[in-house]
């Protein structure tokens, strides 16, 4: 599949997924190359996120998406969602109004001691009821690629 999941603010900041890769062959591991973009900044590393093979206590980016949707009507306090290594980091609040914020923070990983950590966060507002069970959607149909 060669298209990318593409999650756009009004103001034209965007977050972007590139097809996962099986970097090992075995389908424990995916390598998700991503992107953040906005305000004259852009923010690139490749995620490692599990696989088809993870572990029942795991809870994949596609079913933390699938969760927000679930409960469009309203939690309490931050959903969290941290990739295997950290590098993607999504926080998701509901403010009991119809809107949910999702702080999508992406992160260097951790290379030799001599790389200068970095990270990035851009903030999306969705609506809940009319934008985040098809932004669930769509993003399961792209991990659902996964090689």
């Amino acid at each position: 599949m060669s298209e990318s999941f593409v999650l756009q603010s009004g103001s034209g900041s965007r977050w972007v997924l590139y097809p996962p890769q099986d970097p090992y062959g075995d389908g424990y591991v995916l390598a998700l190359p991503t992107e953040l973009h906005g305000d004259g900044m852009t923010a690139t590393a490749v995620v490692e996120i599990d696989g088809i093979f993870v572990n029942p206590q795991t809870v994949r980016l596609s079913e933390f998406f699938t969760r927000l949707a679930a409960g469009w009507r309203g939690w309490d306090g931050v959903r969290h969602w941290t990739s295997a290594r950290g590098q993607l980091t999504i926080e998701a609040t509901h403010d009991g109004f119809g809107r949910v914020s999702l702080a999508v923070t992406l992160r260097a990983a951790e290379i030799a001691p001599s790389f200068a950590p970095w990270s990035a966060t851009l903030l999306f507002g969705v609506e809940a009821d009319r934008e985040l069970g098809p932004l669930a959607l769509r993003l399961s149909q792209f991990l659902e690629t996964e090689p």
